[in-house]
């Protein structure tokens, strides 16, 4: 029995229980009351006029009861921790058919474009069988993104998932009295790629918690070590390439078979019909100086339209502009700068050479690109009307603004030092042009004369040149 004795542990109990000697029935009540007198207040926006625990342990004094602040403050905090308790939930693991579900969802991303701190809305897909991630970046959070995200998904993929999962995002949803209906946007996406669509219950992220953990997971593998970035489009190449890294993985036992699932995704998924039209169509008047304004922003057009109406197709980052004829008459890259104004000198091409004065201030020369500012300043800053010209006849011709600056390049390659018109006009034609072929009908015995006579005068010219030789005036024939 003593063996038996010193064998056992000693018991202790697993709590205290002490009787509480100052918080009393009536001190719990009296704290309860203003607790739900201080919820009241809330609802009726008077926060300023809430009793703080300082004022309940002044109230409980006033009314002769003897309980310290600290007392008061412990039992407020338990009563809170009790309010908030909540059971952990048990979560069921699914299985998710290849090329059958997809979710959506949208994210926040900071990027310095250009020096310029910016702040982008990224378009996050993961298909949810594969774990596959694709993700877009976007200026809004707008139904333009909204529908250009998906278009670019399913042509990368080359397939349309069979059903899309999103949660309650304005750009998809209209939530009415009677339940929840698609967006016009979602609708007319629906029907041209043939997917169904469903809609997670408010407040419950794990319903689509394949996407949730990719918006943070790409974010993080994109946006961490690099946030400088020239352009939007440098921006989304980068993006798009850790995407694809994301895509080949398989260090781990979760990712070890990622490729070939999907693979499988792919496979099993819709008919790919091809790229959706996604833009808005506005119409909008020329004002007096050549331009629309759309969205707080203005944009010009060729100065013959002044007064009447244009179309506008408006795209996420681009709109085109189209005359009554539908005849396309114009193109800018979307600013989202309102108030801002953005020219193209070719719009005011027919006005600047009737005032040609007007040219050396004007807007539309300090937004062309800085060589062909440089160009004018250098060789047309007295003579605007013939830099006009040239660029007149460029816009027939179908030269662009590179083209010229080719031919500039080769006119100082031969040495010349000043640059007019005419030279940039002939080097523009020659640039391009391959070398002159004869038929065997044109090789005369006269033709084969000439052709020896200006290979001997080429010979001896190169022989000036090199100082090998002496220039033999009598051997020149032509």
């Amino acid at each position: 029995g003593i063996e038996r004795c010193l064998q056992q542990k000693p018991v202790y109990p697993s709590c205290r229980k002490s009787e509480r000697t100052r918080l009393t029935d009536a001190v719990c009540s009296e704290i309860d009351y203003w607790l739900e007198e201080n919820a009241r207040r809330r609802l009726k926006r008077l926060h300023k006029q809430c009793l703080k625990r300082q004022d309940i342990h002044r109230v409980l004094i006033e009314k002769g009861y003897d309980i310290s602040y600290s007392s008061v403050c412990k039992y407020i905090q338990r009563r809170n921790e009790a309010k908030t308790r909540k059971p952990k939930e048990a979560f069921i693991k699914q299985y998710y058919e290849p090329g059958q579900e997809c979710e959506f969802d949208w994210g926040e991303v900071k990027l310095y474009i250009d020096g310029k701190l910016t702040t982008f809305t990224m378009a996050v897909f993961a298909l949810c069988h594969s774990e596959g991630r694709w993700a877009y970046l976007f200026r809004h959070q707008d139904n333009l993104a909204f529908m250009e995200s998906h278009r670019n998904f399913f042509h990368d993929v080359h397939g349309v998932p069979h059903t899309m999962v999103y949660d309650n995002m304005k750009v998809a949803v209209i939530l009415k009295p009677d339940g929840k209906q698609p967006t016009d946007s979602l609708t007319r996406m629906c029907t041209f790629y043939g997917f169904n669509f469903r809609f997670c219950n408010a407040r419950a992220g794990w319903e689509k918690g394949h996407v949730e953990r990719s918006v943070d997971y790409v974010r993080g593998r994109a946006f961490t070590t690099r946030i400088n970035f020239d352009s939007v489009e440098a921006a989304q190449q980068w993006l798009s390439r850790i995407c694809e890294g994301i895509n080949r993985e398989t260090g781990s036992v979760a990712t070890g078979r990622k490729p070939e699932a999907l693979r499988r995704d792919i496979d099993a998924m819709l008919h790919f019909p091809g790229d959706f039209g996604c833009f808005d169509m506005i119409t909008c008047s020329v004002d007096k100086q050549s331009t629309i304004c759309v969205k707080g922003c203005h944009y010009s057009v060729p100065d013959c339209l002044v007064g009447q109406s244009v179309t506008v197709q408006l795209y996420s980052e681009r709109l085109n502009i189209y005359d009554t004829d539908h005849k396309k008459v114009a193109g800018h890259e979307r600013s989202y700068d309102k108030g801002s104004w953005h020219f193209d000198i070719n719009h005011y091409l027919d006005t600047l050479i009737r005032k040609p004065g007007a040219l050396k201030g004007s807007v539309a020369l300090k937004q062309m690109p800085q060589k062909m500012q440089d160009l004018f300043r250098v060789h047309y800053v007295d003579n605007g009307k013939d830099f006009l010209g040239l660029l007149k006849y460029c816009q027939q011709k179908g030269h662009d603004y590179d083209d010229i600056l080719k031919a500039v390049k080769i006119i100082r390659m031969r040495g010349a030092r000043h640059i007019n018109t005419d030279q940039i006009k002939v080097a523009l034609e020659t640039m391009n042009a391959g070398p002159i072929t004869f038929s065997e009908e044109q090789r005369t015995e006269a033709f084969l004369e000439i052709e020896m006579g200006s290979e001997d005068v080429l010979s001896q010219l190169d022989a000036v040149m090199c100082g090998n030789g002496s220039y033999n005036t009598g051997r020149m024939d032509i």
